[in-house]
């Protein structure tokens, strides 16, 4: 066993052959150290998330260290190696008895010329055949080749919005099961419910709502395939708020209710017109067909006031359903669709 290890690299992203090469390095030393080079690349993902990742990674690993090594190149041909060597071992202070590194370079005996006072091991990729190359280029199709903690970062968001009884509830569970992935209920739905129905909110269920509607979507992102379908989002709670309080609304919560959004970085929102008929749940009040179209109105207010762009859907349930999916394969394919304007 060596007393001192290395594998460094940008991780960019990080996926399971990455995984499979730390825990092959950290059985052979009793202490591995990890450099991520950070640089000015706006095309790379940025550094403290890929440090992010391997800190999860490696955190039950007690003989790996991870640190990161910034540069100021801002593309991968420009990058200063002998810096980056300086750099390495300033942190480390002590002598590196082995150097690991993908089979990238081999051949070209660049590691033995940084590190000559270290021996060098390559790893090859005969037992997981993939690089964040190729992974760059279609997260989608090599989902299965990244750590959980690296899907979520690709994982991509669709919020369903609209007013009430428009099928929002029914299109998010069928492109889940669709997709086979995870999604979120509308929290205000069983928070209704305990509060004894619509008629016996108070205040501060509509903050629980804000609260738990998040907690719920964070829960759920940590088992999504690809793609998380959101009922509702914290503006839809807002529309809510306001309609049932009118005057009486707090400036509070309608900060809280929009700061929430401006964090949510959904990539596609979709507005359904409440064009299908008006269905009692047990927690809806707005039946009439005028009262229907003016609070879709103002819902449309909010959401223009909040600088929130959505793709619009109508039709019958089967229609509502082929145009989601057709806007959630543009999105997979990696056609820029809708998301928050942010003029």
């Amino acid at each position: 066993m060596y007393e001192v290890g290395m594998y460094g690299g940008s991780f960019n992203p990080l996926h399971l052959g990455h995984v499979n090469d730390i825990i092959i390095a950290k059985n052979e030393c009793k202490k591995l150290y990890i450099p991520v080079s950070i640089s000015d690349d706006p095309k790379e993902i940025d550094g403290r998330t890929r440090v992010m990742w391997l800190k999860n990674i490696t955190k039950d690993m007690e003989n790996v260290e991870v640190f990161p090594i910034y540069s100021n190149n801002i593309d991968k041909e420009s990058y200063n190696w002998q810096k980056g060597v300086e750099d390495v071992k300033e942190y480390i202070k002590t002598k590196i008895d082995i150097v690991f590194a993908g089979s990238d370079y081999k051949g070209e005996n660049l590691w033995e010329n940084l590190y000559k006072e270290s021996k060098v091991i390559y790893f090859d990729r005969e037992e997981i055949n993939i690089s964040s190359t190729e992974i760059r280029q279609n997260p989608y199709k090599y989902f299965d080749y990244l750590p959980a903690c690296v899907k979520k970062y690709y994982t991509k968001k669709v919020c369903i919005i609209g007013t009430e009884s428009c099928g929002k509830t029914i299109l998010v569970r069928n492109l889940a099961k669709a997709y086979n992935t995870t999604h979120v209920e509308e929290a205000g739905r069983y928070i209704c419910d305990e509060a004894g129905g619509i008629d016996n909110m108070q205040k501060y269920h509509y903050f629980e709502i804000l609260f738990q509607h998040k907690q719920d979507e964070k829960n759920a992102l940590e088992h999504a395939n690809k793609v998380l379908f959101i009922d509702t989002d914290s503006l839809i709670t807002l529309y809510y708020y306001k309609l049932g309080f009118k005057e009486q609304s707090e400036k509070d919560f309608e900060t809280i209710a929009t700061s929430i959004s401006n964090l949510n970085n959904y990539d596609l929102y979709l507005f359904l017109e409440p064009d299908v008929a008006w269905v009692q749940d047990g927690t809806r009040t707005y039946g009439i067909d005028e009262v229907r179209k003016e609070n879709n109105k103002i819902l449309k207010e909010i959401l223009k006031e909040n600088h929130i762009k959505y793709e619009t859907i109508t039709g019958n349930y089967e229609e509502r359903y082929e145009k989601a999916k057709e806007y959630v394969n543009n999105l997979l394919k990696g056609e820029k669709l809708c998301l928050k304007d942010k003029i």
